[in-house]
């Protein structure tokens, strides 16, 4: 006997083209609120996000190995007057060494940051930050926003950031001279608004193409709030998988495997709540489009299944 064909694939030829085609469209974007489960980790206020905290104890490492850090003279950086930050006997004003090492260790969208204390500023050094424009890297911006606060009193900040307009996940520490004076800044991050772009453009899409009405409106928010918080809940354990398979003894990847799993399984549980109750608010035209994604989405395993 034959498996039951779902009746997007099944439809009569005589079926109107568009109906036909807002269906197919339906499945395929519909099924990112599952798929898109399987990525990503937020962070919020001073928690410390996985990969950042991983970035910035590389960073400093880098730094260290270096010498003790000191301020030594002047040197331009960008247009800008600036105080020169050395570590050992290594200027970091325009060399820029460092902080690419860090971000191509650590992954696509990944950025590093080197600032210096000069008067009451923070001014960037070395960065691979670009500049808004794209005319090059951003040497000489200052350190603004809730971060300048933290190390304003001393102490490290971690959380959501905008840089220059875009946002980032992001982690900060104090540069300290010998004397625990602070001289400069730490910083890594990596910037959401590529990925938050593609979250938001496939949720949006899949609303106007299943015509979510107002009486539907609450069960899609939650539906959409689960998988946003889904998609960023994986990052900790996708990265962790993909530093074990990297560097990792067989143990470690084993053990970075199963986490990986289990955070699939954690996030799908998360999901059920919200689709069944989205489920329920559907029509039954907009449940037979659900129906196909539902079937689609049972055999997606999900991880790797978008690029970041």
């Amino acid at each position: 006997m034959k498996p039951r064909v779902p009746s997007l694939i099944t439809a009569s030829a005589t079926e109107r083209p568009l109906t036909k085609k807002a269906r197919v469209v339906g499945v395929l974007i519909l099924a990112f609120g599952l798929i898109a489960t399987f990525m990503l980790m937020p962070s919020a206020g001073n928690a410390q996000d996985a990969r950042v905290a991983k970035s910035m104890a590389t960073l400093k490492d880098q730094t260290a190995k270096l010498g003790a850090p000191k301020l030594e003279g002047s040197e331009p950086v960008g247009g800008t007057d600036a105080p020169a930050l050395y570590f050992g006997s290594t200027k970091m004003n325009n060399n820029f060494t460092v902080v690419d090492d860090v971000a191509k260790e650590d992954g696509r969208g990944m950025a590093a940051t080197l600032f210096v204390k000069g008067g009451d500023e923070y001014i960037r050094v070395a960065t691979n930050i670009p500049k808004p424009d794209g005319s090059g890297r951003a040497i000489g911006t200052v350190l603004a926003g809730p971060a300048l606060e933290s190390i304003q009193a001393g102490k490290p900040y971690y959380g959501k950031a905008p840089i220059l307009g875009v946002p980032y996940v992001t982690g900060y520490e104090p540069i300290k001279d010998a004397s625990g004076t602070i001289i400069g800044v730490y910083f890594v991050g990596y910037s959401q608004s590529d990925l938050d772009a593609r979250v938001e453009g496939r949720l949006a899409y899949a609303r106007t193409v299943l015509g979510i009405t107002d009486s539907e409106a609450a069960a899609w928010k939650a539906y959409g709030d689960v998988s946003r918080a889904n998609v960023r809940s994986l990052e900790a354990a996708q990265r962790a998988m993909i530093d074990a398979e990297r560097m990792g003894s067989a143990i470690d990847r084993m053990h970075a495997q199963t986490a990986m799993m289990q955070a699939q399984l954690d996030a799908r549980k998360a999901l059920l709540p919200a689709t069944e109750a989205l489920y329920n608010a559907l029509t039954p035209d907009q449940q037979e489009r659900a129906d196909a994604v539902l079937l689609l989405l049972g055999t997606t395993s999900g991880a790797g299944s978008f690029e970041h």
